[in-house]
């Protein structure tokens, strides 16, 4: 009876698409959230801050060399007539293949480097062992670009766990016996042959092989260039405060904060994602289709995100002191301080998130590209000087304000385009820092936090719900995005960790 009932629900939810994809891909965000969770629970116990730290320089360097050489070949096929032919995708997936051994050779050059400048000799041996998983990852299947071009995030994320799940099974196994930094390694090399694996279990569209079409190759390589221009802003934006720290402070303190940015990156995250799958394919499809109608599509999708933002923000806020001071080993009690300093970076990087989206749906990429170089101009000399003058939370606060001149760089283009929401922005904005400031002056007990991060996970799971639902619903789940010519986009990652298998999640991969 009960499996009857069941089985009924679910063959009713199957004939919506756009719910049942919402709730697919709520449950496999949830799963790579506790696996996350889970994972760096567990190695907190088996491994000191500072292997975090030095796998944190490791990774700095990897993901580098990454995006510095990002010519956007999963958008290209997103948005290209000739995304689903066979010499397109083959000749995507030859420079996809050669790119990768071309890191790895890089990677023997970058790691004296790396090891001279923060005073680490393992760096040298360690980065090229890493630099492996940039090879493996080369040759993985284009049913990878093809399930974002179908807009199947639930196939991209499920892909994406799969992985993640082995790669920490074989890093909590071999940490159990050798806790340092290789144990980290081998989990990285793990997920990377797993996601290789699972690649060639997507649809794919074609019969792999080496293939070098001119015409095709030309138009990847036009269509990157911005995209290169972008990432490489991007990833020194993005990685500023490891770059920095890992010189300023020890490896431990590199460690501590590493292992509170993972939780406080965690609204990050979700968001990023649901602009990436959601967000980004509805105002693109709006842009061509009603660019007059395009503020007003804006205005709801907007609205729910920056909602969700709002509880799951608070709720790290409320909740990362109890986290950190009960569940993780002793060592890492600072780490739930600093998450607490960290989620106000959180919250402006997902205001500015939100409008890298909406511009990259008209095709803005230059003011993107110069809203990073900005912040980073700003952010060297604020963090240098908070660190010098009031330690670790003077670097994060600099770091925090380096985020406001990008976003005051969106804020203008986006006012120039005539799609700027101020009232949405302070509205939010004005409800966070009330929340945040009345938690940190009424001290809460462990039962109150533990109420509360239990209503903050309810309200997290049904608010991603409805924002994906709403906007699954409003698109063709199953049409491919058609060719936007002329337009380019920059993938932008959070500073946090996550495991994703497309180069724009790639610098979020460290353990």
């Amino acid at each position: 009876m009960l499996f009857n009932f069941i089985s009924l629900r679910f063959n009713r939810l199957r004939r919506k698409p756009a719910t049942f994809a919402s709730i697919t891909t709520v449950g496999l965000f949830g799963t790579s959230l506790v696996i996350r969770l889970a994972s760096s629970l567990l190695l907190s116990r088996l491994v000191l801050p500072d292997v975090f730290g030095l796998m944190a320089l490791a990774m700095i360097a990897i993901m580098g060399l990454v995006l510095l050489s990002d010519v956007g070949l999963t958008p290209a096929v997103i948005h290209h007539s000739d995304g689903d032919e066979p010499d397109f995708l083959n000749t995507a997936w030859t420079i996809q293949v050669f790119r990768g051994i071309a890191i790895w050779l890089a990677s023997w050059i970058a790691a004296p480097a790396m090891a001279w400048f923060y005073a680490e000799p393992i760096l040298t041996f360690l980065i090229p062992v890493i630099a492996i998983m940039v090879v493996i990852e080369g040759f993985c299947s284009t049913g990878v670009m093809t399930a974002q071009r179908q807009l199947t995030p639930s196939a991209m994320i499920g892909y994406n766990v799969l992985s993640q799940f082995f790669g920490t099974l074989v890093t909590l196994g071999i940490a159990c016996f050798y806790p340092n930094v290789w144990s980290l390694v081998a989990g990285t090399l793990a997920g990377s042959l797993c996601r290789l694996v699972t690649s060639f279990c997507l649809p794919s569209l074609v019969k792999h092989r080496l293939l070098w079409h001119h015409k095709y190759a030309w138009e990847l390589f036009h269509f990157g260039k911005w995209i290169f221009l972008s990432t490489a802003a991007t990833f020194f934006a993005l990685q500023i405060d490891r770059i920095v720290l890992g010189k300023l402070g020890s490896l431990e303190t590199l460690g501590l904060y590493s292992m509170g940015a993972t939780i406080a990156a965690i609204p990050v995250l979700l968001i990023t994602h649901i602009g990436d799958y959601v967000m980004f394919p509805l105002l693109a499809k709006a842009a061509r289709e009603d660019p007059a109608g395009l503020r007003e599509k804006t205005k709801p999708v907007r609205g729910r995100i920056l909602g969700l933002s709002l509880i799951m923000n608070v709720g790290v806020f409320a909740t990362a002191p109890l986290l950190f001071n009960n569940l993780y080993g002793s060592e890492y009690r600072d780490a739930g301080r600093l998450c607490q300093w960290l989620v106000v970076s959180s919250w402006l990087t997902v205001i500015v998130e939100l409008a890298v989206q909406t511009l990259k749906a008209v095709g803005n990429v230059q003011s993107m590209a110069g809203g990073k170089v900005v912040r980073l101009l700003v952010t060297i000399p604020l963090t240098v000087w908070g660190f010098d003058q009031y330690g670790i939370e003077g670097f994060i606060v600099g770091f925090t304000i380096g985020i406001l001149p990008e976003h005051l760089v969106m804020l203008w283009r986006l006012y120039r385009l005539g799609l700027w929401l101020p009232l949405q922005e302070i509205g939010y904005t004005s409800a966070f820092l009330l929340a945040i400031v009345s938690m940190y002056w009424s001290a809460s007990s462990i039962a109150t936090t533990l109420g509360l991060g239990a209503v903050v996970g309810a309200l997290t799971l049904w608010g991603l719900y409805l924002s994906v639902a709403k906007e699954l619903a409003a698109t063709q789940v199953n049409e491919p995005i058609a060719a936007i010519p002329n337009r380019s986009t920059v993938l932008v990652g959070a500073t946090s960790i996550r495991g994703e298998g497309s180069d724009e999640h790639a610098a979020n991969r460290m353990p």
